[in-house]
């Protein structure tokens, strides 16, 4: 009987590792280091380190990291930000919380990304950010983007999928399919938010996030901002909220950070087995994607979806879509903003599957969910 094949792992760290993770937390607990303690510091450290930005800020939640960001930027109410059709709710929702006008923009068809030649129409005098998501991963080339946008215009990153990930963008028509490995962070953008949700190629052990940037300004207003508008002592500057990044969850992800470079590699390398398989079934269309790309998902599309969704179930392989909906399409947002049909993005909500993707995968599960996708085509 054929054992069920997940549709992803939780990061598994060695023994060894797990053992420093719990003495931590446990000493963490003894000293009472709860609040923006020691580990908080120490996590963003290590986070600006090893994604060569100046600053980081540790914060509650991938959400609440986007709606500091904005908070950040003293906007008024009315005033346009633009995100693409394609994403998770938060990015939709951190726009309707700050009190800003929603503007949405159609995606790329062969990458999902923001479809950066469709930009320039939706611009107006009331734009004052734009947020693009590097959906599954894969980095916005934020050259051509800041190009579009020019300098007045703040451009926030949705980096939630691409932690680590590298924005090689010249590498992606090479023919070996490698990456250069020698742009991590550009300063195209002005401000990256993170998620470590536990699914997350960084995941805590529950709810975490982070705001990197390389203004100091910046820097210093997002830390009061992420502690109901004060940076230490009670001396209260600003009106902001209580978004701090958990002292335990930072303990967490101090210790966990060190392997993401290795994971992203191990996904890369699944990624490219799939490719290899999948790239000839007339029915399928693969995601265009970098080879810098972190790969947190690996999305096929398919008119077949529902079924091939049923059929893969019945073999004990489970998949996800990311995502089922596309943001303008989304029942809240549909009542604050005027309709807006975006082609491309609401074809991809339909068509999406998420195949499993994560290090820990055995080659002969990759190539039991290989066969079983080609035998529903080929039947």
């Amino acid at each position: 009987m054929s054992k069920l094949i997940n549709f992803t792992e939780v990061n598994p760290i060695s023994n060894k590792q797990n053992l420093i993770i719990k003495n931590q937390i446990f000493s963490t607990i003894k000293k009472k280091d709860f609040i923006l303690g020691k580990s908080v510091n120490e996590f963003e450290k290590k986070f600006s380190k090893l994604s060569k930005i100046k600053y980081s800020v540790g914060c509650a939640s991938g959400t609440d990291a986007l709606i500091l960001s904005l908070m950040s930027l003293n906007l008024k109410k009315g005033d346009e930000v633009i995100v693409p059709g394609m994403s998770y709710i938060s990015t939709g929702l951190s726009v309707i919380l700050n009190n800003n006008k929603l503007i949405f923009v159609d995606i790329d068809n062969k990458t999902g990304l923001i479809a950066i030649d469709k930009i320039a129409d939706k611009l107006t005098k009331k734009t004052k950010a734009i947020i693009p998501v590097n959906l599954y991963g894969q980095k916005v080339d934020l050259k051509k983007l800041r190009e579009v946008v020019g300098s007045k215009i703040t451009i926030i990153e949705d980096s939630a999928q691409s932690i680590l990930a590298y924005s090689c963008h010249a590498c992606t028509n090479n023919k070996s399919n490698k990456c250069c490995k020698k742009k991590m962070n550009e300063k195209y953008s002005d401000i990256s938010c993170y998620s470590f949700y536990p699914s997350k190629n960084l995941g805590a052990y529950g709810d975490a996030g982070l705001i990197a940037t390389n203004d100091k300004s910046a820097y210093k207003k997002l830390l009061a901002l992420r502690n109901l508008g004060s940076i230490k002592n009670n001396k209260f500057t600003l009106v902001g909220k209580n978004s701090r990044l958990d002292t335990l969850q930072a303990v967490v992800l101090k210790n966990k950070i060190k392997n993401v470079l290795k994971w992203n590699n191990a996904r890369r390398k699944i990624s490219n087995i799939y490719d290899r398989n999948l790239r000839d079934i007339e029915e399928i269309k693969l995601t265009k994607t970098s080879p810098g790309s972190s790969r947190h998902l690996y999305v096929i599309r398919t008119k077949k979806r529902a079924k091939l969704i049923d059929y893969l179930i019945k073999k004990k392989i489970m998949c996800q879509t990311h995502y089922s909906y596309s943001l303008n399409q989304i029942k809240p947002f549909k009542k604050l903003i005027k309709s807006q049909k975006l082609v491309n993005s609401e074809k991809w909500s339909k068509e999406c599957l998420s195949l499993p993707l994560y290090p820990e995968i055995k080659k002969n599960q990759i190539y039991k969910i290989i066969d079983e996708v080609k035998k529903f085509f080929l039947k």
